[in-house]
């Protein structure tokens, strides 16, 4: 008879097992949810200055961070095209002088469709100089603000013009240039005549912003503060408001076009979240099957924004349709396509936030906006306790409501 065995895996044994496969996940689940690090980011006194200490930077970055106003209509967009080249310009004659090659000072200019940002970056062996970085700083600001009109500026507008007008060629692109002229009347007056009022307004100290990141910012923000004498903070959110109406094009292609647009507050609202939210859950019903192709555009900009949606295809023919297709997307909007989003939203922000150079690029559109300082944390806060009514509301405004505007592309 054979000898019996002792079982490998007795009771005990199992229970230990489950006991630390259960810690094990509890403990992968909190690590996946712990919300990242944030940066601490500073305002000097209530100033228009922000910063956030990085000892290690290789670094010291001064950001200079201009208002344009939003660029939203074609006249406006082409004007802070010339804006930013014209700035370059200037960057690359100043780079040379002394002041800035001493301290071995890189200099450059970007856009975004509300302001123009000028970047000084200084080596860390040179970040312990603030009085020689006043310098450099009052220099660049003083400079920038002297306009010297090129003699190549016409040539300049006239190609981007001609760059301009190839491209609204396109059906979606025409619709949209309806809309943002119905956001922003166009001027009366030519561009280059509008250009050197354009450039002294945004070129200006007394709206500037100032963003400091890297090492040795113990006196810097006290000394760079100075530079910005006579801010004034604005706590009012001009409201923007179009016409609503229905619009019907001459047909220019073999497919019909609709868009639907409406005029939103700007990034400094509190609903900011709220409205990501939406916008995102939108894009989410849109890719339902048996609907029209889709594009969604979605601005959030200084005091001013704006949501387009442009659908197209043999569905959309004339204006008792377009009804139908609003409702049609609206049976697709429930809880769970909302919390899907929301989810899908906190993720893809906790994955971004966990990089440091992510949370750093940051720093400019919570100086610029005049955003709280923890507004890295409180966006995640205010993405989970945004209420799932308030999204349908949101939604069911703008693709039913009497205000919108809309315009229509019908097919030859």
């Amino acid at each position: 008879m054979a000898e019996s065995k002792p079982s490998l895996f007795n009771r005990t044994y199992l229970k230990i097992v489950a006991w630390i496969i259960a810690i094990a996940i509890v403990l992968l689940t909190a690590g996946q949810n712990r919300s990242p690090d944030y940066l601490k980011i500073e305002r000097y006194e209530n100033t228009a200055l922000y910063s956030t200490e990085q000892s290690d930077a290789a670094y010291l970055q001064i950001g200079l961070l201009f208002r344009t106003g939003p660029a939203i209509n074609s006249d406006q967009q082409l004007l802070q095209t010339l804006l930013l080249q014209t700035v370059q310009q200037q960057l690359d004659s100043i780079a040379e002088q002394a002041l800035f090659t001493r301290l071995k000072v890189r200099l450059g200019a970007q856009a975004t469709p509300d302001r123009i940002k000028v970047s000084i970056a200084i080596l860390k062996k040179y970040s312990d100089q603030p009085e020689e970085i006043r310098k450099v700083t009052e220099s660049l600001i003083q400079q920038l603000q002297d306009y010297f009109p090129r003699g190549d500026i016409e040539q300049r507008l006239n190609r981007l013009e001609a760059e301009q007008y190839l491209s609204q060629k396109d059906p979606e692109n025409q619709l949209l240039n309806h809309f943002f002229n119905q956001l922003v009347a166009p001027a009366s007056v030519h561009p280059l005549q509008r250009f050197s009022g354009l450039y002294r307004s945004s070129i200006n100290p007394a709206t500037l912003t100032l963003t400091l990141q890297g090492p040795n910012l113990e006196t810097l923000p006290q000394i760079l503060s100075s530079l910005l004498p006579g801010y004034q903070t604005s706590s009012t959110i001009a409201a923007t408001t179009i016409a609503p109406g229905f619009r019907r094009l001459q047909p220019k292609d073999n497919q019909s076009y609709l868009l639907t647009g409406q005029a939103l507050p700007g990034r400094q609202q509190n609903n900011f979240a709220l409205e990501l939210l939406a916008v995102k859950t939108l894009q989410q019903l849109l890719q339902q099957p048996g609907l029209p192709e889709s594009r969604l555009t979605w601005k959030s900009l200084d005091k001013q924004g704006y949501l387009a949606m442009i659908l197209h295809g043999s569905k959309i023919s004339a204006e008792p349709r377009i009804n139908d297709l609003m409702q049609s997307i609206l049976g697709q909007l429930d809880d769970q396509v909302i919390n899907t989003t929301r989810n899908k939203l906190l993720d893809d922000y906790n994955k971004r936030m966990e990089q440091t150079n992510n949370q750093l690029s940051q720093l400019d559109t919570i100086a610029f906006y005049q955003l709280p300082v923890d507004d890295l944390a409180r966006f995640e806060k205010q993405l989970t306790q945004a209420e799932n009514q308030q999204v349908k509301d949101f939604i069911t405004d703008y693709l039913t409501s009497s205000e919108q505007y809309q315009l229509l592309l019908p097919a030859y």
